[in-house]
């Protein structure tokens, strides 16, 4: 159980996802999943490499778990794991998200401030813009 959790740590690093991709162990975490449900959180975690995507999308007994799962699943925790995977692995997620989207409301920066900081905020702000940059802040 240690090692999964060091690997969960590990797993949202770039390098360590190719090493997986190239590894083509993403079967054995498919298969650990019922035991330790930290294999879960794993594949979401290395799920956002479009490799291991693509790796995942292939395994139709496992894409089917994760439908059913999401559809029966009691651990809350587990079940916004599983939705998470469900929506990495949709492949027109992306277009949903890009729809309709305004340039002239979109920006580049956002930032959120304790009030006590609001001077501080006001010069960053004003450095940014000065910079070209469309920033959103709540004065």
């Amino acid at each position: 159980m240690i090692v999964l959790s060091a690997f969960l740590a590990l797993s949202k690093n770039e390098f360590i996802q190719q090493k997986t991709v190239e590894s083509k162990k993403i079967n054995l975490l498919i298969q650990i999943c019922d035991k330790y449900p930290i294999a879960f959180d794993i594949i979401w975690a290395l799920s956002f490499n479009q490799n291991i995507q693509q790796q995942l999308r292939s395994n139709l007994s496992f894409m089917t778990k994760l439908t059913h799962l999401a559809k029966e699943c009691d651990n809350e925790q587990i079940c916004k794991i599983i939705h998470g995977i469900l929506w990495n692995l949709e492949t027109n997620h992306q277009s949903h998200s890009t729809l309709n989207i305004d340039d002239s409301t979109t920006f580049d920066i956002m930032i959120s401030y304790s009030h006590k900081e609001k001077v501080l905020c006001k010069q960053i702000y004003d450095e940014l813009i000065k910079f070209g940059y469309r920033v959103w802040i709540d004065f």
